[in-house]
C-alpha cells in the first residue's frame, strides 16, 4: 500500500513530520541549516547525504542523525525514486524522561550520523513512523502525546544501535576522502581571507579543478559553502554575544558590513539585527 506525503507542524513549531515518496531524480536545493534535532530515514532508494565534512552513501533502510546548526544536504546519486520519513524537533518536545533514558540527546546525536539498521529493526522503525503517519493525519485526542511517546521510542532504538553508527563508516572513495580534508580546513580556517584559488593553492590543485569536484562531492558552490559556514558561525555569535552586527561580520570572514547583511540575509531570510530581536522576543 502506498503511504501518503505528508507536511505536518504543531502549533509551537516544536515537532515537524514529513513523509515523501519521490519519483525522478531529486537534488535538495541550496544550504541547509537549523535550530532543531532531525532524524532522516530512507525507505527505499539511495541518495548522496553531505553532513558536516563529508559525504555518505545513504541507502535502504539507514537513519540519519543530525544536529542543530550541523549543514547538511541530500543529493541523487543517479538512481531516480527514493522514499523517506524526516523529523524535526527542539527540546520543547521531549519530556524529561528522555534525557534521563539517554543521558541527553546531544550524546547520541553528537558525532553519529549514519546508522546502518538490520532488517530486524528497520522494521521496528518503520512501524513506529508509519504510527506517527496515521497519527498526524488523524489527529484524535491526545495525538501529540502519542507522538512525543513514539519520538521517546525512535530515540532510545537509535540508542541501541549506536554500535552499527557510522564513526568507522568507509569514504566513499579517495575523492571524497580529499574533499573531506578540504572541507575540514574550510570548517576551521572561515574567518580567514579564504578564496577558491587560495584553497586551491594550498591543497596543490587547478581551482578549477577545484571548483567542480567540491560542487560534484558536496552539493555546494565552493563560495555557497564558505558563506553557509560564516553565517552559522555570525548566528551562533548573534545568539552567544552582545558583539556589535560589524565585529561579528568582521570575527567570521567579512571585511564589508553591507554584503555581510545581504549573505546573511539569503541564507536566513532575515537580517542580523531582526535575527538578534527575535532571540530576544523568544527568551521574553
Amino acid at each position: 500500500m502506498e503511504l501518503p506525503n505528508v507536511n505536518y507542524s504543531n502549533p509551537t513549531n516544536s515537532f515537524s513530520f514529513y513523509h515523501d515518496t519521490r519519483t525522478g531524480h531529486y537534488n535538495m536545493r541550496g544550504c541547509h541549516f537549523h535550530s532543531r534535532y532531525e532524524i532522516y530515514y530512507l525507505v527505499s532508494g539511495e541518495r548522496f547525504y553531505f553532513i558536516h565534512d563529508r559525504t555518505y552513501l545513504i541507502q535502504k533502510g539507514d537513519l540519519v542523525l543530525i544536529s542543530p546548526y550541523v549543514i547538511h544536504k541530500t543529493m541523487d546519486t543517479g538512481k531516480p525514486h527514493h522514499e523517506r520519513y524526516l523529523i524535526e524537533f527542539d527540546q520543547r518536545f521531549v519530556s524529561n524522561s528522555i534525557h534521563e533514558n539517554l543521558q541527553s540527546i546531544e550524546v547520541l546525536f553528537k558525532n553519529r550520523h549514519v546508522i546502518r539498521l538490520s532488517p530486524k529493526d528497520r522494521h521496528i522503525f518503520e512501524r513506529i513512523f508509519e504510527t506517527m503517519l496515521d497519527e498526524v493525519q488523524n489527529q484524535r485526542l491526545d495525538y501529540e502525546i502519542q507522538l512525543q511517546s513514539l519520538l521517546q521510542q525512535l530515540l532510545i532504538y537509535a540508542a541501541r544501535n549506536l554500535d552499527l553508527a557510522s564513526n568507522g563508516h568507509q569514504y566513499i572513495s579517495q575523492t571524497h576522502a580529499k574533499v573531506s580534508e578540504i572541507v575540514k580546513f574550510i570548517n576551521t580556517h572561515y574567518a580567514e581571507d579564504l578564496t577558491l584559488v587560495s584553497v586551491a593553492e594550498q591543497f596543490e590543485i587547478s581551482h578549477f579543478y577545484l571548483s567542480r569536484l567540491f560542487k560534484a562531492v558536496t552539493g555546494f558552490a565552493f563560495i555557497e559553502y564558505l558563506n553557509s559556514i560564516r553565517i552559522k558561525e555570525a548566528q551562533r555569535l548573534l545568539r552567544e554575544t552582545n558583539d556589535k552586527v560589524q565585529a561579528i561580520a568582521n570575527a567570521v570572514g567579512f571585511v564589508n558590513q553591507s554584503h555581510f547583511g545581504r549573505i546573511f540575509k539569503e541564507i536566513t531570510g532575515t537580517s542580523p539585527l531582526q535575527y538578534r530581536k527575535e532571540l530576544q522576543r523568544k527568551k521574553d
